[in-house]
């Protein structure tokens, strides 16, 4: 911890649209970083239960407008479910930058999801929030 009591890292919590659990299956590859991890159960994988946390709320309890706040959205999938929810965000300008990864290759992405993340995306930026293009080779 370079600053301690300034960063707020929830490593064990998934971020999501509600509070709640979820499982999800850790991928055997240590050697990638279990980057094969994932919310669809994977065979040789070990299965995981964690909470959820509310990004919305999160953002409202813990920032004040002074703040810098920036998101890593590298949530497996669940992206199509929690940046539809920030962009209705009342308070979504509290957040600085988002950088996001979309996981658009999964084979259960819809076409309706990827309009509506093209739009939530479009309507965050609209309110001055920060989304470059992002993907993380880990």
């Amino acid at each position: 911890d370079n600053l301690p009591g300034k960063v707020q890292s929830l490593a064990a919590t998934a971020a999501y649209s509600c509070e709640t659990t979820t499982s999800f299956s850790i991928d055997a590859d240590a050697v990638h970083n279990y980057w094969g991890s994932s919310l669809v159960e994977n065979v040789g994988s070990r299965k995981v239960t964690v909470p959820t946390i509310n990004v919305n709320k999160l953002v409202m309890e813990s920032v004040i407008p002074e703040d810098w706040v920036m998101l890593k959205i590298d949530i497996e999938g669940a992206e199509y479910d929690v940046m539809p929810c920030l962009a209705e965000f009342k308070e979504a300008e509290l957040i600085d930058e988002i950088f996001l990864e979309e996981h658009w290759w999964f084979p259960d992405r819809t076409a309706e999801q990827n309009v509506t993340m093209v739009l939530a995306k479009d309507k965050l930026r609209s309110r001055k929030v920060l989304i470059p293009a992002y993907f993380s080779n880990s």
